[in-house]
């Protein structure tokens, strides 16, 4: 979907497609929440062909964002190709990597809007980063060697990340670290001191996540949990009544809550100078989770508010 303007989309079972969903340009005011996503793969028997895309749950490119994805549980072995900037990850349950981190958009001029309508402000290319992880539990749960090769019909290789968590931010910089460049209490900056970090990377926000299994988290994060030898399993079992998530990552958070996020938190992404909110410009909070169900006191990270929701059906069966 093309400039996905104040698009929500909700409640969706997508599985076994090699391409999940795919927000191309403008995804401004996009919100992608309480959806499951499972064996989004090229099969392995499959020939990868010249000129195929590759695949993965989400697939975020060219856009300034704000672009929001929220309560979702994201099994393939690829959760977002992040070819983009300016995107919040809030309270999802992420077992595969991210990838394209500050790659794969060159030097794409990309509209953004003016906030919640559809005429254009202007054009810009990108930065990379800008981006928010709050409150998410990712979990190691493929197989990786840290870069994964996949050879197409012609022999060229497509090389990209398998190892999960945010650790492929670490060269991004934290808030106060990319301000302080800016001189904002002289009259008069030196433009030409300022110029490299004009074309820098825009900072990252990261608290409250859960890295298991050899997840990484982003070297800069400090609010977090990291456990890599807790035996932690994500399965996706399907009954002759629905789905269910057959998992114990609840079991070994070791009494780890986070903070409430709102719109506040989230704050504006950089180039519209747009806030993470709902469509009509009101503030999101995030107490309700993938079921509707309501946080309230020790709040847990990742879409479900207890161990035992997370073991509820997610969605009817397609067997017969």
């Amino acid at each position: 979907m093309h400039a996905a303007i104040d698009v929500i989309i909700r409640r969706n079972h997508i599985h076994h497609s090699t391409m999940g969903i795919w927000c191309d340009w403008e995804a401004q005011g996009t919100r992608i929440t309480q959806n499951l996503f499972h064996d989004n793969q090229r099969p392995a028997f499959a020939k990868h062909l010249a000129g195929g895309m590759p695949s993965q749950d989400l697939f975020v490119e060219v856009s300034h964002g704000p672009t929001l994805i929220d309560n979702n549980i994201l099994l393939s072995d690829v959760s977002l190709r992040f070819a983009t900037q300016g995107v919040a990850m809030v309270h999802n349950l992420i077992c595969g990597a991210l990838t394209k981190v500050g790659d794969g958009t060159g030097d794409r001029y990309t509209p953004y809007h003016m906030p919640h309508r559809t005429e254009v402000m202007g054009m810009m290319t990108f930065l990379h980063g800008d981006d928010r992880f709050y409150n998410n539990i990712f979990v190691q749960k493929h197989p990786s060697d840290d870069f994964h090769i996949d050879n197409d019909s012609d022999g060229h290789p497509e090389v990209e990340n398998r190892l999960a968590g945010t650790w492929c931010f670490d060269e991004y910089p934290t808030y106060d670290e990319w301000i302080v460049n800016f001189d904002m209490d002289e009259e008069i900056p030196g433009m030409k001191k300022l110029e490299p970090f004009h074309f820098s990377h825009l900072p990252v926000w990261a608290a409250g996540n859960v890295y298991f299994d050899g997840a990484k988290p982003w070297k800069k994060e400090t609010d977090n949990l990291v456990d890599a030898d807790s035996d932690v399993r994500v399965d996706l079992e399907e009954t002759a009544d629905g789905w269910y998530l057959d998992t114990n990552v609840y079991e070994h958070l070791a009494g780890f809550t986070a903070d409430m996020v709102d719109s506040d938190v989230l704050g504006n992404a950089f180039e519209p100078d747009q806030r993470f909110e709902n469509p009509d410009g009101t503030a999101i909070v995030f107490d309700r989770d993938y079921f509707g169900a309501r946080r309230a006191l020790g709040i847990l990270p990742g879409p479900f508010t207890s161990a035992e929701e997370a073991g509820e059906k997610l969605y009817g069966s397609n067997l017969n």
